[in-house]
Order: structure tokens, then C-alpha cells, then sequence
């Protein structure tokens, strides 16, 4: 038996950006529908639709200077977490750039923060993709970044107890 799929159009279009969107990235179905868009402008776009179909709109200004290649969201659990804990998710976002680094971004308190600092940076071009990996049951976060230069960085971040290690690759 074939089912068709039907899509209807309903155009939504967000210019919330001054330069090309060079990556979007939807967040973890925790978050509801809640897209991020880094830009060449720097800027990082999360949008986020609320229960009466109106869309919020917050910006991460400066993200990355010299323009924003790659955003991908980290796994609502936190690291550890194994399916049916009741902790509250957590919304962070990896993001590249052409400033060569990786930044990490958590939402708290209303606004979106840098998580890491200094930024991550191994690579000595362009950061052109950030994946983050699945984490359910592992202590730890870890993070893929691609570059230009031709390098593949796996970057992880070890719980130890209650607390956090830094990044290290």
C-alpha cells in the first residue's frame, strides 16, 4: 500500500541576518521547534516557535567576528544522563567560524553565553562544520569540528563527579 505525503505551503521567512546563512540547525525535539542560523555576519540566530505560532528571535552578537560557518546543537541530556532522568534539558550550541575556533554556547538566565573560554581552537583555517555527538549514558561531551586546513579535531569534555573537565582534543 503507497501513502502520499502531503505538504502544505506555508512560507515563514526570517531576515534576521545582514550576509549569507551558512548553516541551520534544528534543536533537539526537547526544545520544541527551535531552529539555529550562523551567518557571515557573525551572528548566530536561534528561532524558536511558541505555543501560539508566533516566533521568538535571539542573537548571539558577536558569535564569530569574521563570520559563523557551522552551528549544531548539543544533546538535551547532560552527559550521564541515561533515558527517563528527570533533569532538566539543557539547551548549548557548538558553533565554527572563520576565525578558526569552535565556540560552545549555553542558554541560561534568559540569554546565550559563552560556555567555554577561550574558544577551542587547533585548527589553522576556517572551521567549516561542528557536529556534536549522541551522549545518552556516556559522562562525557564530545565534539567534531572540520576545517579548511584539512584536520578532523574530536573535541571531548570529561564529568569528573559533579563537575566539568575543560575541552581537550
Amino acid at each position: 500500500m503507497y501513502h502520499s505525503s502531503v505538504y502544505t505551503q506555508h512560507e515563514q521567512v526570517f531576515q534576521e541576518h545582514d550576509s549569507s546563512v551558512n548553516s541551520i540547525c534544528w534543536a533537539p525535539h526537547e526544545f520544541g521547534l527551535c531552529l539555529a542560523c550562523g551567518s557571515s555576519d557573525g551572528t548566530i540566530s536561534v528561532l524558536t516557535q511558541k505555543a501560539d505560532g508566533a516566533w521568538e528571535k535571539a542573537k548571539i552578537d558577536p558569535a564569530h567576528p569574521v563570520g559563523v560557518t557551522s552551528v549544531s546543537w548539543a544533546p538535551a541530556a547532560a552527559p550521564g544522563s541515561l533515558v527517563g532522568d528527570i533533569s532538566p534539558p539543557i539547551q548549548k550550541l557548538a558553533s565554527g567560524g572563520c576565525d578558526n575556533t569552535i565556540k560552545v554556547w549555553k542558554y541560561t538566565g534568559g540569554n546565550w553565553r559563552l560556555d567555554c573560554f577561550p574558544p577551542l581552537s587547533k585548527h589553522t583555517d576556517w572551521v567549516r562544520d561542528v557536529a556534536w555527538a549522541p551522549n545518552l549514558g556516556l559522562p562525557k561531551s564530545t565534539i567534531a569540528s572540520a576545517s579548511q586546513d584539512g584536520t578532523v579535531v574530536i573535541w571531548t569534555q570529561v564529568r569528573i563527579c559533579c563537575t566539568y573537565s575543560t575541552w581537550f582534543s
